[in-house]
């Protein structure tokens, strides 16, 4: 882990929020019109959020393990190895995924997910 990064607390609560299985302190962590795109798809507005972190975070049980945190260009990436009661067979081990976070005002305005 980069120790020269100061990872934001809304990032920091957002990890909380999926690791402990909190779907209504996750949404209050994103702005109204924040956008999310997981591997392309994008989620844009909190109800399209809560939708997606539903389907793909608290159904599946998914916890988060930060390996690595990165300033770049102004947003924080986090590298984080997920776990879970998802199909394994759709991501190689480790599952590990790339979240940059775009943090305004307080909230989250931007989440980009990629495959590490």
């Amino acid at each position: 882990m980069n120790q020269h990064v100061t990872l934001p607390i809304e990032v920091q609560d957002f990890y909380n929020a999926v690791n402990q299985y909190q779907p209504d302190t996750l949404i209050e962590l994103f702005a109204p019109s924040a956008t999310v795109k997981d591997n392309g798809k994008p989620a844009e507005g909190t109800e399209a959020i809560a939708a997606w972190a539903e389907s793909e975070l608290f159904s599946a049980k998914v916890r988060f393990t930060i390996m690595e945190i990165e300033e770049i260009q102004g947003r924080i990436a986090v590298t984080a190895e997920m776990e879970g009661e998802f199909n394994k067979n759709r991501v190689p081990a480790p599952q590990q995924f790339t979240h940059e976070f775009k943090v305004h005002g307080g909230t989250i305005s931007e989440l980009i997910i990629t495959l590490k």
